[in-house]
């Protein structure tokens, strides 16, 4: 049997359309075994803007899940609204946004997500997928409406713990960098069920790629934590002064392999408080020519004379990372 908590928010968030908005209840299950679907549902009001004039909208809704459940693929949104056109509608389908659906900066509805709302405390590959409503929405001053908006989740095959996150808004108002113009749900949640030890994707990464999207053709951040313990152990690298950043680039479907493995300025990470960090453009840092996709990149961290290393602790192999272009 499912897990259900049920959540009464009575926040209420000052918007350009909406001149208030509140969660009524949300309802949304604490666990679901794997390769299973489960079903969250929201209930909000709102209440237009008295200063504002008539304009019409769409609804927006985003939701936050792990990159191994395929999201774009495996989630489905629904909602209903007092305020439907053309009368009593339930149910009523939301769309996938698609690279044509652009927000006012340009950039689609997934990528400002991410930058604005971020990973909500997950350090596993998170990924927002978002959906419009198909029909649009006439708001005149003062008016005042409650709607339903239900989210059908289709889980993947391994036992994750992970924090889940909703975003319900109006395309109009987007993603505003003033976090009161939009509701937003975060939900901690755990599949079961499945044959790997659980992971945990909020717990903090040792090493991690920022931003949070990101392709090769970028200019990223390679990150080391050396102070997170893995199985009660320190990172043997913990208390050093410098640490070099040493990575293996393939490309050309596997056939060609760039290692740059030197010690010198290059590598040389950088130190604030206790995290190491480098900035990389792969192209010029390995010398492979621009164009030229490249299709995978591992990395290590050493001290300086090369006596300590330390790779992935699960694997024993140089740290990996997807890429997560949305």
């Amino acid at each position: 049997m499912k897990k259900y908590i049920k959540y009464i928010a009575a926040v209420l968030v000052a918007a350009a359309v909406a001149g208030c908005m509140e969660f009524l209840s949300v309802n949304h299950p604490e666990s679901a075994p794997v390769d299973s679907t489960f079903e969250a549902s929201f209930e909000v009001s709102a209440e237009v803007d008295p200063d504002l004039g008539d304009t019409r909208g769409t609804v927006l809704v985003g939701v936050l899940a792990p990159v191994s459940w395929n999201p774009a693929e495996n989630i489905t949104v629904t909602y209903s609204s007092s305020d439907m056109p053309g009368g009593a509608v339930t149910d009523a389908p939301m769309r996938l946004v698609t690279d044509a659906d652009l927000n006012a900066d340009g950039k689609t509805w997934p990528v400002i997500m991410t930058e604005r709302l971020g990973m909500q405390g997950n350090y596993e590959p998170m990924q927002w997928v978002a959906f419009l409503s198909t029909m649009s929405h006439t708001w005149n001053p003062g008016d005042k409406f409650t709607g339903t908006v239900k989210v059908s989740v289709k889980t993947g095959s391994e036992n994750i713990k992970a924090n889940l996150a909703y975003f319900i808004g109006n395309q109009q108002d987007g993603v505003n960098t003033d976090p009161q113009y939009y509701l937003l749900h975060k939900q901690p949640f755990e599949t079961t069920g499945g044959s790997n030890a659980v992971i945990d994707y909020t717990l903090p990464k040792m090493f991690y790629i920022t931003p949070d999207a990101f392709t090769w053709e970028d200019i990223v951040a390679v990150n080391f934590d050396p102070a997170i313990q893995v199985d009660g152990k320190d990172s043997p690298l913990l208390g050093a002064e410098e640490v070099y950043l040493m990575a293996e680039a393939t490309y050309n479907s596997g056939a060609d392999k760039v290692t740059v493995d030197e010690i010198s300025a290059k590598t040389l990470m950088m130190k604030s408080d206790r995290i190491f960090k480098l900035y990389i453009y792969p192209h010029e840092f390995f010398g492979i020519p621009a164009g030229t996709e490249i299709e995978k990149i591992t990395f290590w961290f050493v001290n300086k004379d090369k006596s300590v290393e330390v790779k992935n602790p699960s694997t024993g192999e140089p740290f990996t990372s997807d890429i997560n272009n949305i």
